[in-house]
Order: structure tokens, then sequence, then C-alpha cells
């Protein structure tokens, strides 16, 4: 299940970006620590049945078991400190007919991706506002609010 999360997230990535000096790749492990690759046209993500892999000709290789890893995701260049603060919230969760969303700027648009990484539903939302997802069949959705996902489960 992580494997298709983690790979969810790749595609996400990988096909909302364009890469260049200013963006991240972010492995935050399970003893919460967290490895940060610059992204540019030498660096590559992967991933087999069991690993992920990051390669570049700048940096090297690196491979993390999918058992290790807590998240991984995409950030523009900035601290660890600030990435680590920046925590898209989701409750509740499990879910289902209503979903909050919190730490998100007023007018954010929010995108809610299948665990395939097919895009489902994107709504404008404000930290305040409810995200309907009555129309949601039952199971695991990926949620992204600017450079931030989340997962959650609709019953």
């Amino acid at each position: 299940m992580k494997r298709f999360l983690i790979t969810a997230l790749l595609a996400i990535g990988l096909a909302g970006s364009v890469f260049a000096q200013d963006m991240l790749f972010n492995v935050v492990k399970n003893d919460g620590t967290t490895d940060s690759y610059p992204m540019n046209e030498n660096t590559r993500i992967y991933c087999s049945e069991t690993e992920l892999y990051v390669n570049s000709l700048d940096f090297g290789s690196y491979t993390y078991a999918f058992s290790t890893i807590r998240k991984a995701y995409f950030s523009a260049t900035q601290s660890i400190d600030e990435i680590d603060n920046q925590q898209l919230a989701i409750f509740p969760n499990p879910a289902k007919d209503v979903l909050r969303i919190a730490n998100i700027a007023d007018n954010q648009e929010v995108t809610i991706y299948s665990i395939n990484g097919a895009v489902i539903k994107r709504v404008i939302v404000s930290e305040d506002d409810e995200v309907n997802i009555s129309e949601l069949r039952p199971g695991m959705y990926i949620v992204s609010a600017g450079n931030m996902f989340s997962k959650f489960i609709k019953m």
C-alpha cells in the first residue's frame, strides 16, 4: 500500500513540476529524520516493488525500503525546519461525507487523487470550509494543497 502512495506522489510531483534548482524531493523516514535531494535534469526517482531509489550524477544513489519511509514529497527549496512545520491536516479521518482541511491559505486549490494518481476532484477552499466527499466511493485517497500532501480514507 505504501508503494502505491509513494508512486502516486511521485507521479503527481513529476507531472506538476518542471525540474529546477529550486525544487527538492524530501524523504521523511520513520525515525523522524529527513533526507532532501535537489531536483534537476540529472536527478531520477523511481521505485521497485519494495524500494524507492533516488539517483543523481550530482549526489550519487540512495535506496529506501518502503517500510522505512513515513512520507515523501516535493517542495520548493527552503530549510528543513520550514518544511517540517508545514503539515496538511485533514479531519475527520476516516471521513464519510465531509472533509475539513487545516493549515491552508484562503482560496487554496485542493485536489483529491485516487490511490492510482488520477484526479478525482478539484475545489477552492479556505481553512474553515468543508469539502463534500459524499460522492466518492469508499477507499483511500490523496489530498494535495500547494506542495503539501496527505491521505485520507473515505468510509
